[in-house]
């Protein structure tokens, strides 16, 4: 019995952990409506958007980053969104696989490029707790970059 209590411990502990994996395996497709509607549910937080790709390299080298703001700022104070942009769902399911994010990520439906006047990528867009847009930057941001632009929205 004193072997089958920590098995079973570990048993639980990796079907538990299961979801997570499969998630992202099944990437949902969120429109600028969607989006909008997740900004405005969030209130009370800071919002961080970051639209990327697969096969952007500015974005790959963003992203953790983001994977290391997450795990230092609580949920119920920072929604980060990540809005991939690759045209294949595939790629996107390929992708967060191995860069192993810890926030939601989504691909854009054909409406988003032009509803957030994306003309370059990464582009990262920040709401203020009071859902207020307080930041929309094209191209990497640095991780020290990334952590004051938090701090600032957050009034920090």
């Amino acid at each position: 019995m004193k072997i089958f209590r920590p098995l079973l411990f570990c048993v639980m502990l990796s079907v538990l952990s299961v979801p997570s994996c499969f998630g992202q395996a099944n990437i949902q497709t969120v429109s600028s409506q969607d989006i909008v509607k997740a900004v405005t549910q969030a209130k009370g937080k800071v919002v961080l958007i970051n639209f990327w790709a697969s096969w952007c390299g500015p974005c790959r080298e963003e992203i953790p980053a983001l994977i290391e703001l997450r795990k230092r700022i609580p949920e119920d104070k920072l929604l980060i969104l990540g809005i991939s942009l690759d045209a294949d769902p595939a790629d996107v399911a390929s992708f967060t696989a191995k860069a192993g994010f810890n926030y939601p990520v989504y691909k854009a439906a054909d409406d988003v490029p032009q509803a957030f006047s994306i003309q370059a990528i990464p582009r990262t867009v920040v709401y203020s707790p009071t859902g207020e847009m307080v930041e929309s930057t094209e191209g990497a941001i640095s991780p020290e970059d990334l952590e004051r632009l938090i701090a600032r929205a957050m009034g920090s």
